[in-house]
């Protein structure tokens, strides 16, 4: 049985644009965790279904979040009492807004007690 060489070169060059494709798809999202800042007077704005959306960080982290595979967000928060309090309920919002409560990872202890950090990426590398 004899192969058309024609129909083996194809099938060479499908198989290698494959891979080509996959390693740059790979690349791509390896190491793109991007940080998305949201200020204790941007989030002392009375808070509604109307205004959380259209926060900026929010708005950003959540864009990037939806462009990904296997994304998801870690929010670094101050260790108090009103830190975690300010996290919970931007957690909620998150939730509310269509993103699983299992992608979003919860971290204390950001040194800066006036702001929240919304980190973006794939869960690995957030976990790293």
């Amino acid at each position: 049985m004899m192969f058309n060489p024609l129909y083996l070169s194809k099938v060479k060059y499908s198989l290698i644009l494959f891979a080509f494709m996959m390693l740059v798809n790979a690349s791509v999202w390896a190491n793109t965790i991007r940080i998305f800042t949201l200020s204790a007077d941007e989030w002392a704005r009375p808070r509604s279904g109307e205004v959380i959306p259209v926060m900026e960080p929010v708005k950003l982290a959540m864009s990037y979040w939806e462009s990904g595979i296997n994304g998801a967000i870690l929010l670094s928060y101050p260790g108090e009492d009103s830190g975690e309090l300010w996290a919970s309920e931007l957690k909620d919002w998150l939730v509310s807004l269509g993103v699983p409560s299992d992608a979003i990872l919860m971290s204390p202890g950001l040194q800066a007690k006036d702001e929240i950090r919304l980190k973006v990426g794939s869960r690995l590398e957030l976990l790293e």
